[in-house]
């Protein structure tokens, strides 16, 4: 079989489905947007960020940014500060509160994954980890990518 990017949606779409079906064990979690979600993991990953870059990080727009913050800064996983290199700019960064929220939810879909690799040969688990790994490396290399629209898109 050759892959295709066809191929890979068509593979990548029942795993981000039944990573998300996964839920999590708070009910705080569970009821985030995706993209609200996809925010908090963002701003554990890169630290304070400013509204524009944050809402590249996550491919989503702007105004879909700020009320996804909006959100969250109402649930206490984020807040906003003023940078301290332009004082007029706002900084968005995850409260210890919402990384320790990203940190149980990454525990939670690394167990999923560790279950599904039970079934996996050790050597069949380590190619898997370095196709992705080289995956990731290809789509970093060619640069932003068009807003993404449909099938695996965050709203």
């Amino acid at each position: 079989m050759q892959a295709t990017g066809a191929g890979l949606v068509s593979q990548l779409a029942p795993l981000y489905s039944a990573l998300v079906r996964s839920g999590g064990e708070h009910e705080e979690w569970r009821a985030l947007t995706a993209t609200q979600r996809l925010v908090v993991f963002e701003l554990v990953e890169a630290g304070p960020l400013r509204l524009g870059a944050l809402a590249e990080r996550v491919g989503a727009t702007d105004p879909t940014t700020s009320r996804a913050v909006d959100g969250l800064v109402s649930a206490g996983l984020v807040e906003r500060r003023a940078d301290p290199g332009d004082r007029r700019a706002v900084l968005h960064e995850v409260t210890p509160r919402g990384k320790a929220r990203a940190e149980q939810r990454r525990k939670e879909v690394a167990a999923v994954l560790e279950r599904a690799l039970a079934g996996f040969l050790p050597d069949e688990a380590a190619r898997l980890l370095e196709l992705l790994r080289k995956l990731n490396e290809e789509l970093a290399a060619a640069g932003p990518l068009p807003r993404a629209t449909g099938l695996l898109a965050t709203r």
